[in-house]
């Protein structure tokens, strides 16, 4: 099966908005057939950490927002709470946090919900008999909305070599449940010679996992959540990814087909390829981009769009994977092999390019 990706690169000879670029992409995606009138509908974005400024700008929601509405639909902005430590860790700091970011109503008129509760706490369990998850624990506002557009920043991550659409379906969706069970093989171990005792990895840890004896030492309290790899000042740090990173991948696969099924496919998705960072919008900080702006990207299949996406980063960077150069133990393509093993979206694309 071939899915169809459309596409609408940077430039813009014509001195028109991007905006307008994103308007047309949803509207190839035929959103009239797919939203009805008073559905609720969640517009699945990550407001990123505060302290990152990679994260998709809000003003890019306000074509969505208005197509929505025009479709007098109910569009809610959501996300879910973090494994990690920092301001995404409850929905009292997740909202402040996306206010700061600039996901405020007075620039969306769109109300904010965080669709896994106060702490963490709300959610539902789906049947999906898989080979590796035989049900999911999702967010339960996200399993009960009539529909969803996944906005998405494509970008680098530390787990899977890349995160898109994908990554915010499955990770950004998962209850906290189902966000340890994604990283339940990426458990990191500490390389005692290197370790200085700073105590760092014991402040960020989520879950008090980490005990100083007098180097630091991770316990079975351990999710996998990563955040002291990111924390740690020597890089001292590590996982086994060539056991992990593949396991992960693959639930993540299987989380995103999770979500699909129960919304009964009634998702538009769309990435955002500008300010492609090396690393995911939930650190409190960025580096500076691996490839140029490409554009944006939109579909109703989230592995062709993810694909897409991947080879067109790729093409960019004069056919070398940038993400391969900053994670070189990560194989991207596990995650669309995956997929396509278990009937869920497509390798194969026609890449439909959009006139400004």
């Amino acid at each position: 099966m071939t899915s169809k990706v459309f596409f609408a690169g940077i430039e813009n000879h014509k001195m028109q908005s991007p905006l307008n670029k994103i308007k047309k992409l949803i509207n190839k995606c035929e959103p009239k057939k797919i939203f009805s009138k008073d559905e609720i509908v969640a517009v699945k974005i990550h407001f990123g950490e505060l302290g990152n400024t990679a994260f998709i700008r809000p003003i890019y929601l306000r074509p969505i927002i208005e197509i929505l509405k025009n479709l007098k639909t109910k569009p809610f902005l959501t996300d879910t709470n973090t494994l990690y430590v920092g301001m995404r860790t409850n929905s009292v700091d997740h909202l402040h946090n996306a206010m700061f970011n600039g996901y405020g109503y007075s620039t969306l008129q769109t109300p904010i919900i965080i669709a896994d509760g106060l702490r963490g706490e709300n959610i539902s369990e789906i049947e999906i008999n898989l080979p590796l998850q035989k049900y999911v624990s999702l967010a339960s506002d996200i399993v009960n909305a009539d529909s969803m557009i996944c906005v998405s920043h494509f970008k680098g991550h530390e787990v899977s070599g890349f995160g898109g659409a994908i990554k915010n379906l499955s990770m950004g969706c998962a209850s906290r449940k189902g966000k340890m069970e994604m990283h339940s093989e990426s458990k990191p171990t500490v390389n005692q010679e290197n370790c200085t005792s700073c105590g760092r990895c014991v402040v960020n840890c989520a879950s008090n996992a980490i005990i100083m004896q007098p180097k630091a030492f991770i316990t079975d309290k351990c999710t996998g959540c990563s955040r002291c790899i990111a924390v740690c000042p020597e890089k001292t740090i590590k996982i086994n990814w060539d056991a992990s990173a593949s396991d992960t991948m693959k639930r993540m696969i299987e989380y995103a087909y999770g979500v699909y099924k129960v919304l009964s496919g009634k998702i538009i998705f769309i990435n955002i390829i500008t300010s492609v960072s090396p690393a995911c919008d939930c650190y409190p900080g960025n580096d500076k981009p691996v490839v140029e702006d490409i554009g944006f990207a939109a579909s109703l299949d989230p592995v062709a769009l993810d694909k897409a996406c991947f080879d067109l980063v790729i093409k960019h960077n004069k056919n070398k994977d940038p993400f391969k150069s900053v994670y070189p133990e990560i194989d991207s393509n596990i995650q669309f092999q995956h997929a396509e093993k278990i009937n869920f979206g497509s390798q194969k694309y026609n890449l439909i390019r959009i006139k400004s």
